[in-house]
């Protein structure tokens, strides 16, 4: 880890001692110790990788977000012998899994697949009959361009042609279900991981941390979705930029405290990035932590050599005509750079992270982690009692993360209730129009929410 900090983990390699060459045919050296080292050897390395992505971060995350869930839709008869073994497996591994018969029609199953946007979907026709019917309702989801969806990938038994993703012969015997399922989900969630160490610029990979220039136009302090956003407009307008990040990687909250499983909770328009990277940025409705880090990695890379981590912000002075930040760099002591404008690209709202202990927790047989900085994403959630304390949006997210896992019951313990709402609440505040002074209409607002209100207590 020290080389690393000094030298730029690109420049350090783990590797065996000169013992494994001298003595590699040597009795005394048994095969399972030279397994055993490797296996410590490749450890080590992964630890000392942990620690140096987490350098500068309050409390340590992981370093590659798990894959998310997936739903199936099958397109066959339930009474088939081969679709009866699949139903099961495939129920173990899906977030909802789903039958349809192909008499119900292709309109009809266009409707039930139309509103499928949360997760990627993977439809599982039972036989070329049934995949040349799948074709046509895909044909009709990408007619309708009314929203964004994540992908439906089509997977058929007895066919294999270019568009699909051929499964063999229906399965006739348990391990062939078995060989089936783990093929749709591999290939469902190959595209899911994201790894962190993506995210680190290529001055952290190739040396020590670097001080920030003495001179620029505007120095940005924090290198997560809104400073990189505002480095990439203000390079492209032609202005040379500093962004200073105490961390070695970029990403902000969505790289240190979301999960793999957290997803944007506020007004989409509010997140969407299409305008500055297009149309084939991953950011799409209700994004998940992967493909919100997905598009900051393509901000962080258009500005990589404006982006200088390891660097600690301590003042920032006002001075005619602009601003002298003063900082440290870790091996490079203080160091002011003056510009003339300076943005405190800073999260103010998710604040550290605060340990709580209650009396007979260590005689829990259970887990009691923190929600957030992915602590969660070892935990098999199927068939769990879960307690979440709190209602803020990472508490929610838990609760919904442990239900569509499987979770047998959730119970939320708060000390005041707060309020949940259908996101089209807020989303209906992001659209209307701003007046002169950056202001929206709020009488809208108190009508939305009384109607939401008056809603919700009928509901029971």
């Amino acid at each position: 880890l020290q080389y690393m900090q000094v030298l730029g983990p690109a420049r350090v390699v783990a590797s065996t001692d000169c013992g494994f060459a001298t003595t590699g045919k040597s009795t005394v050296l048994t095969e399972d110790i030279v397994w055993l080292k490797l296996k410590s050897l490749a450890q080590g390395a992964r630890l000392a990788t942990e620690r140096f992505l987490n350098i500068g971060g309050p409390a340590p995350t992981s370093v590659a977000y798990s894959p998310t869930g997936f739903r199936v839709t099958i397109l066959g008869d339930a009474r088939q012998a081969g679709l009866q073994l699949l139903q099961g497996e495939l129920g173990r591994r899906a977030w909802s899994l789903d039958v349809v018969p192909m008499e119900a029609g292709v309109e009809r199953c266009y409707d039930r697949l139309k509103h499928s946007v949360d997760t990627p979907v993977a439809i599982v026709a039972a036989g070329p009959e049934e995949a040349a019917f799948a074709e046509q309702v895909l044909a009709l989801l990408a007619r309708d361009r009314n929203i964004s969806r994540r992908p439906h990938v089509l997977f058929a038994f007895g066919s294999a042609r270019p568009g699909l993703e051929s499964l063999g012969a229906l399965p006739r015997a348990p391990e062939q279900a078995v060989a089936a399922a783990e093929a749709v989900q591999r290939r469902m969630q190959a595209g899911m991981v994201f790894d962190k160490r993506q995210l680190a610029p290529s001055s952290v990979l190739a040396s020590a941390p670097q001080a920030p220039p003495a001179q620029v136009d505007v120095v940005i302090i924090g290198a997560g979705l809104l400073g990189l956003h505002a480095a990439v407009q203000l390079r492209r307008r032609g202005f040379t930029v500093a962004v200073l990040e105490k961390r070695m990687i970029v990403g902000g909250i969505w790289s240190m405290y979301a999960n793999s499983h957290s997803q944007v909770n506020s007004s989409e328009g509010g997140y969407s990035l299409k305008d500055v990277l297009g149309e084939a940025g991953a950011n799409r409705d209700h994004s998940t932590a992967r493909e919100m880090i997905t598009d900051i990695g393509k901000l962080a890379k258009e500005v990589d050599g404006s982006i200088y981590c390891g660097v600690s912000v301590a003042k920032v002075l006002k001075r005619s005509g602009g601003y002298n930040v003063v900082s440290q760099t870790e091996g490079a002591g203080m160091q002011v750079t003056s510009a003339r404008g300076a943005v405190l690209a800073i999260n103010d709202r998710v604040g550290m992270p605060r340990p709580c202990h209650w009396p007979g927790q260590e005689a829990f047989r259970g887990t009691v982690t923190s929600g957030t900085n992915d602590n969660l994403s070892h935990v098999s959630w199927q068939g769990k009692r879960v307690v979440v304390v709190g209602m803020g949006a990472f508490a929610i997210e838990n609760a919904r993360t442990a239900l569509e896992h499987g979770a047998d019951h959730v119970t939320v313990v708060v000390r005041r209730h707060g309020t949940v709402c259908p996101k089209i609440i807020d989303y209906l505040n992001f659209v209307k129009p701003f007046d002169a002074n950056f202001q929206h209409d709020a009488t809208t607002n108190i009508k939305q929410m009384q109607s939401w209100s008056s809603l919700h207590r009928r509901s029971g």
